[in-house]
């Protein structure tokens, strides 16, 4: 039971952000796209990866290396477009530093609440930017979709493996994945005209 759900987190894992990938690049947009919540993701996985080497999961440690390279290449979009400033990347690049040479210091279950923290709440900057944004163009719907049931997974694997350090964040971030996804389909069926000139 354990191999079957590593396996499928991990295919899910791989693939469930570059729909979102895709979407940015090919439109060049990153309309509907928080760049903090972006770089929020980006610790908070560099958290859960340092967690799943310390715990020697392959599955989460794997799927993070993923994670970080998508939203990476996402961020060189939002970069391009001049919503983030170069400052701010160099503060994310010195973070990633600190958690690789210190945290692996460290005993997994404070960096497992850490994560928890850090990632469960980097959908949070997320959600208010899609409360507050008008333009939804930028987020990838299937993305998102392939992203609740990879949460869904997760949460699962968590109660498999006997780690509720692995479920708990899941909890509370499908709901807001759920939501997030309704409203760009929302936008989307009322902006037909704007989607099929930009698609």
């Amino acid at each position: 039971m354990k191999t079957f759900f590593q396996v499928v987190c991990v295919s899910l894992g791989l693939g469930f952000i570059w729909p979102q990938v895709w979407r940015a690049v090919r439109h060049d947009t990153s309309h509907g796209i928080s760049p903090f919540g972006v770089m929020h993701a980006i610790i908070g996985s560099a958290l859960w990866f340092t967690y799943g080497v310390l715990e020697k999961d392959i599955a989460i440690w794997f799927t993070n290396i993923s994670f970080i390279v998508a939203q990476s290449i996402i961020t060189l979009v939002i970069y391009r477009h001049g919503k983030i400033q170069r400052n701010i990347l160099i503060q994310i690049g010195i973070a990633l530093m600190v958690i690789a040479v210190v945290l692996t210091q460290m005993s997994s279950t404070p960096i497992g609440f850490i994560a928890i923290a850090v990632s469960g709440s980097s959908i949070v900057p997320q959600l208010i930017h899609v409360v507050r944004t008008e333009n939804l163009h930028g987020i990838s719907i299937s993305s998102y979709l392939i992203t609740i049931v990879n949460c869904s997974s997760w949460l699962i694997y968590g109660f498999v493996v006997d780690d509720f350090m692995i479920s708990a964040q899941n909890f509370f971030a499908i709901p807001i994945i759920v939501y997030i996804t309704v409203r760009a389909m929302q936008w989307r069926s009322a902006n037909p005209d704007y989607v099929a000139t930009t698609a």
